[in-house]
């Protein structure tokens, strides 16, 4: 039985500096997120109070990017942002996002999340993308509609 209680950081965590207290941990990739300078001495500050720079394996990644697909959500997460799924699921982590896609994710996977700004997603939510000429209805994002061609796609909820 697990009895550490590990906090995930996705890059709001190094942008607001608001997170939970204890352990604390993210991916390598991070770095390439944070773009200021106040966030990237925040990061390195806490890098050294001992913030965990922690790889996910493939295996837990390859899960998190079925579940995206699964959910809709694969298409507006970036590669960090499975990589901090992942992780979260690995140390059964609490994942600190502001990431709504983030946080259904981790509602899908039973996960905690929390968000910097104090808002959370309060129900899990599954997408489609649909064509605004013919709307026709896919499960994944499409550059170009497949039936009339047109370039206008846009993700909407379903039930």
């Amino acid at each position: 039985m697990q009895t550490d209680v590990w906090n995930i950081l996705d890059s709001c965590a190094f942008f607001t500096q608001i997170h939970p207290d204890g352990n604390l941990a993210t991916v390598v990739d991070i770095e390439s997120e944070i773009v200021n300078r106040q966030s990237k001495q925040y990061y390195s500050s806490l890098v050294n109070k001992g913030l965990k720079i922690i790889e996910p394996s493939k295996e837990s990644i390859e899960l998190v990017e079925r579940k995206a697909v699964e959910t809709g959500d694969y298409d507006v997460l970036s590669s960090v942002d499975l990589k901090i799924l992942a992780l979260g699921y690995e140390l059964k982590g609490t994942i600190v996002s502001d990431d709504f896609a983030v946080q259904n994710i981790c509602l899908h996977m039973e996960l905690e999340a929390i968000g910097c700004n104090g808002k959370k997603i309060k129900e899990i939510r599954n997408w489609k993308y649909k064509c605004s000429a013919c709307n026709k209805i896919a499960d994944k994002k499409e550059n170009a509609c497949s039936v009339c061609g047109s370039k206008d796609v846009f993700r909407i909820k379903v039930k």
